[in-house]
């Protein structure tokens, strides 16, 4: 897979750690204005050192997340299944522009084959279970079959590319309920390799998506090992006390 950062606010601003200190004053500003708004405002923001902006923005980690809408990021992402953007497209505070099986023609699809599979040794099933699927598809686009009635013979697993934007609020959001084992491993991985596009660009951003108060590693990596590399949803009882540990994080977050 490939995931990259196409444009963030404070993108084009020059200098070293110009577009992360545009974007803190952004934000710094939106949740000021509740008070008071204008250039004397901005003007006031611009002035502040490093360290009073950093403080401002510990402040905001802790109230009403609203502020947090006016900073956004827009990747492009590249070589993953239709079976995580299936899942990722639910997200409601996002926008999405994925590649259309309906036009494109996939005669030479690619897919993945999940880590389960190759240490079950059926990997060899698998690939050919994906040459049959791939050899009728070819058949039916030779019988003048439309792309949009052949692909209902593709898998799920089949590759693709999407474009998708998040503000602040809505991918720190995410984060929270993806970087954790109930997770589908290729969600976390990811979702983990977008959040280090953002902190190239904006590395405040950190106390932003793991704010001390939810941090439990501790409690995580016990469930983790009760796991013992098996989905949660095969171990009811981790599966609940993993979401009732999302539930609690997504209180205090």
């Amino acid at each position: 897979m490939k995931i990259k950062l196409l444009d963030y606010t404070g993108a084009g601003h020059l200098g070293k750690g110009a577009a992360a200190r545009y974007a803190a004053e952004l934000l710094v500003y939106a949740k000021s204005t509740r008070l008071t708004q204008g250039e004397e405002l901005q003007d006031k923001i611009r002035m502040m050192s490093d360290d009073e902006i950093s403080a401002q923005l510990d402040a905001i980690v802790m109230t009403v997340r609203s502020s947090w809408e006016f900073v956004s990021y827009t990747w492009q992402i590249e070589g993953v299944t239709r079976a995580f953007t299936h899942q990722m497209v639910r997200s409601r505070h996002a926008s999405f522009a994925q590649q259309a099986m309906r036009v494109a023609d996939m005669s030479d699809f690619e897919h993945a084959v999940p880590d389960s599979v190759k240490a079950a040794g059926q990997e060899k099933m698998w690939n050919l279970c994906m040459m049959t699927i791939a050899d009728t598809y070819r058949q039916l686009r030779a019988a003048d079959i439309p792309a949009q009635d052949a692909r209902g013979v593709l898998p799920t697993n089949v590759l693709t590319n999407i474009v998708a934007q998040y503000n602040l609020r809505a991918f720190s959001e995410l984060l929270g309920k993806r970087l954790n084992p109930r997770a589908q491993g290729e969600y976390e991985e990811v979702i983990s390799r977008m959040k280090e596009c953002v902190l190239a660009v904006h590395p405040w951003a950190e106390k932003f998506f793991h704010p001390e108060r939810t941090k439990a590693p501790a409690l995580q990596d016990v469930l983790k090992k009760q796991l013992d590399g098996r989905s949660p949803v095969d171990v009811p009882e981790v599966n609940q006390a993993l979401k009732e540990l999302d539930l609690l994080r997504g209180v205090w977050g």
